[in-house]
């Protein structure tokens, strides 16, 4: 077991902000706004060639509101976890009586504490820096977490000693893995879907614990939150996503930032699933949705979720809906789901297999242009400036999204509703049901042309 570090502090005093700076990532959500974080948030950095765990956390809060309440039990599952706690405190505000309150909190664990006063810079009172030591921690560190000012004291005068003192560094080097597992061979997916369809009570679910927040109120997961998974004897990585929701001009903030990290997770991963709530049908921003995974070169796998919500005759209606819906978009399966009552989720596994596998699959060069020149026998592209276009040659470009090039002469000049004949009639021919195509066309330089120059 490697060590583990956990981020605690109250809301907005730069826990994520030390989060990406360590890790020495983005991947925890970062603005003034405060409660961004609300489900603990794992990643791994190295120290002295060491790998250590270490776990951003939501804002230590003791009021009982239900999302609030469901935060406070994730950090306190953190502590449980860790080997070292981080106490962050902000040096712009000085000494809230809720510090006293958390201090009280964490001493109970009996972890190895060191205080963390971040944002120092532009405080010119060094009496509100004073302030901390009444909080009784011997250990503390001063920081900018955002300016990156004081982290080589951090990580030279507190946190390479306690990791020689306590951990043995040759068992560390022997130890590869980090907490949660993350092993090197991984399926990643994505859950894809509104506000509210039930992504995080599917990953719960499947992980047969609390491990995110759920709630029946829209917006609950605003971060975009990796899970690993081990599922017989295969490996996976889920990522919760934050909901979609309709566009509108009123978006703040923290809606785009959610909405650009989804979408970065779509290109990511390997297979989306795209989850849609029974009780309302299928929507226009499902469609969007599909259309934009399908854009990105990505699987997606159609999850209706709450089945168990509705009758038998309105089962019956909207599966021959949802049919007709999708009748124009790529996917490989869809699959009728209670996440709550863990119904059917088996099934996802099994299909998930099997369009990784499909999706990883290796084309020769030459099936790709046998089936290029077969596609153009059938339908000839056109003649433009009285010379035909020329397709001479197809290749392979990657597998996940899977790309083939295809090279000729004057290829700008061909029609968007050529360019859409050719990519069905490759999907066809190839048997590549449920995994987007995309075709690049590339120029095809003339070697007679300089000759011709000089």
């Amino acid at each position: 077991m490697l060590p583990i570090i956990a981020l605690i502090g109250r809301t907005n005093v730069g826990k994520s902000t030390l989060f990406n700076v360590l890790t020495q990532k983005r991947n925890a959500l970062v603005n003034n706004q405060p409660n961004l974080t609300r489900d603990r948030n794992y990643s791994s950095f190295y120290l002295k060639k060491n790998k250590i765990t270490i776990i951003d956390t939501a804002g230590f809060d003791f009021e009982l509101e239900k999302i609030k309440k469901e935060t406070y039990k994730q950090t306190l599952i953190a502590i449980k976890e860790c080997d070292l706690i981080l106490f962050l405190v902000s040096a712009r505000d000085g000494v809230m009586a809720q510090e006293y309150e958390i201090s009280k909190e964490i001493r109970k664990y009996e972890k190895k504490i060191i205080l963390i006063i971040n944002k120092i810079d532009g405080v010119k009172d060094i009496s509100k820096i004073n302030e901390f030591y009444s909080l009784g921690f011997i250990e503390n560190a001063k920081i900018s977490a955002s300016n990156n000012q004081g982290i080589n004291t951090l990580i030279k005068k507190y946190l390479t000693p306690w990791i020689q003192s306590k951990f043995d560094p040759k068992k560390l080097k022997k130890n590869s893995q980090i907490h949660p597992k993350i092993p090197k061979k991984i399926i990643k997916i994505s859950c894809i879907g509104k506000p509210n369809v039930g992504k995080s009570t599917l990953i719960n679910s499947i992980l047969k614990q609390e491990r995110l927040i759920t709630s029946h109120i829209p917006g609950t997961t605003l971060d975009s939150i990796p899970i690993s998974i081990d599922h017989n004897k295969k490996n996976y990585t889920f990522i919760d996503t934050a909901g979609i929701s309709k566009k509108r001009h009123s978006k703040n903030k923290i809606e785009k930032i959610s909405i650009i990290k989804t979408l970065k997770n779509i290109e990511k991963t390997n297979i989306s699933l795209l989850i849609i709530d029974a009780t309302l049908k299928i929507s226009n921003q499902d469609l969007t949705l599909a259309n934009i995974i399908e854009k990105c070169g990505k699987p997606v796998i159609i999850v209706i979720n709450k089945w168990d919500l509705i009758n038998k005759l309105e089962k019956k209606i909207l599966k021959k809906l949802i049919r007709k819906q999708l009748e124009n978009h790529i996917f490989s399966e869809i699959h009728f789901i209670s996440a709550l009552h863990k119904i059917g989720l088996s099934k996802i596994f099994k299909s998930i297999n099997k369009i990784f596998q499909k999706s990883q699959k290796k084309i020769a060069t030459s099936l790709l242009v046998k089936t290029m020149y077969s596609a153009i026998q059938r339908h000839r592209p056109p003649i433009i400036h009285g010379r035909r276009i020329k397709l001479k040659y197809a290749h392979l470009g990657s597998s996940n999204p899977f790309k083939i090039i295809v090279h000729g002469n004057q290829v700008k000049y061909l029609s968007l509703s050529y360019k859409k004949y050719l990519k069905k009639y490759f999907y066809n021919a190839l048997n590549m049901n449920g995994i987007p195509i995309q075709i690049e066309f590339k120029e095809t330089k003339n070697p007679y042309i300089f000759k011709k120059n000089n």
